[in-house]
Order: structure tokens, then C-alpha cells, then sequence
């Protein structure tokens, strides 16, 4: 009778690591394809067509259109990095108060639609929802948020996306559900979901 609860017990340890490696292996499929699908894009079809930043020294162009990334898991593409006098603008860093206006999407493959769009504040984004006759039961603002990098409830990897930006800048933060959300359902966003962001940096104080 002892044995045969030793072999019941090994038999049950084997079956939560079998279902743990499942599990496993079902995160990296998923991480995988969300990576190729975001690196895809931004090399591809994304207007302008980026290049890594680890490229820009092959480039033949003066001002390369190019994108930064963290690890796997975290793109930024700031549209107006080349623009004049941006260098005398204040710079984002730890601890620094911003105001930023935003739009966030899921992200899926391209250009993110409306029907992707889950969180707002800008008034034409907030404007197309309503025009597509879409689901605006929520209390939007159209007031700039304003955080703190470092003390605020972003969601993971945003806040780094966001430090070494400046004032005035328009930014594109594409993450993979590591980055983002995790396993969890919140609001209109399903488990596992790659976000993108659009950001104006209206103020850095």
C-alpha cells in the first residue's frame, strides 16, 4: 500500500511539471510571435520604415529613421527625434513630473485601428471612437495625465520607453504582453495582449 502512494505521489509531481513545461512553452510561442510580429512591422510596413538603432552606423542616410529596443520586449520610435532645437529641450529622466497626451492599442500585427484602441485622453482618438459608433462608457478625459517616472502606475516597461525622451517629443512604445499587462484581463484588453502606445510629451518639469 506504501508503494503504490510513492508511485501516486511521483506520478502527480510529473504531471505538474509536465503541465508547468506546458505552460512554459505556451509563453514562449506566444512571446515569439508577438517579438517577430512588432520587429516585422517596425522594419516593414511602419511609415517610416525603421532601422535598429544598432544599425544606424551602416546607414547611408543622413537622418535614419530608426528604433530603440530594450531586451525583446520593448520597442520606442520617438517621430521627432531629429527635429530642430530638440537638444535644448528638457529631457525625461528618474524622477522627472511629465504630462503626457496618449492613445494605446493593442497591437496585433500593423497599424493599429480604432476598434484596437483601449485608452485615450487625446481628443481626435477620443473622437474617432465615437465616430465608429464604438464603446465610450468610460469616464474619458481629455486633460494631459501627468506622472512621475518612477512613482507611477504605468504599466512595466513604459517608464523606461519613456526616460532620455524630451519635451515636445511624439513617441511610439510597442511592447509584448511581458512589458505590458502579463496574464492578466484588464478592461478591454485580453491575457497575453502586445500593446502600442502613442505619446505626446507635452511638459517635463
Amino acid at each position: 500500500m506504501k508503494s503504490i502512494r510513492n508511485i501516486i505521489s511521483v506520478l502527480v509531481v510529473l504531471c505538474a511539471v509536465l503541465l508547468g513545461v506546458g505552460c512554459n512553452n505556451d509563453t514562449d510561442t506566444v512571446l515569439t510571435a508577438q517579438q517577430s510580429a512588432i520587429e516585422k512591422y517596425l522594419t516593414g510596413s511602419h511609415q517610416p520604415r525603421l532601422i535598429p538603432e544598432s544599425d544606424l552606423g551602416e546607414s547611408l542616410e543622413e537622418t535614419p529613421a530608426f528604433y530603440t529596443r530594450w531586451g525583446l520586449d520593448l520597442y520606442r520610435y520617438i517621430a521627432t527625434y531629429y527635429d530642430e532645437g530638440r537638444e535644448s529641450r528638457p529631457v525625461v529622466a528618474r524622477n522627472s513630473t511629465i504630462e503626457i497626451v496618449y492613445t494605446a492599442y493593442i497591437f496585433k500585427s500593423g497599424s493599429p485601428t480604432v476598434t484596437d484602441m483601449f485608452a485615450t485622453n487625446d481628443a481626435e482618438s477620443l473622437a474617432k471612437l465615437e465616430e465608429a459608433g464604438l464603446d465610450t462608457e468610460y469616464e474619458w478625459t481629455t486633460d494631459p495625465m501627468e506622472i512621475t517616472i518612477g512613482q507611477s502606475q504605468l504599466v512595466d516597461g513604459l517608464e523606461t520607453a519613456l526616460e532620455g525622451c524630451r519635451e515636445g517629443d511624439s513617441v511610439e512604445v510597442y511592447m509584448t504582453f511581458e512589458q505590458g499587462y502579463g496574464n492578466n484581463y484588464i478592461g478591454k484588453v485580453p491575457s497575453k495582449s502586445s500593446l502600442v502606445w502613442f505619446i505626446d510629451i507635452i511638459s517635463v518639469k
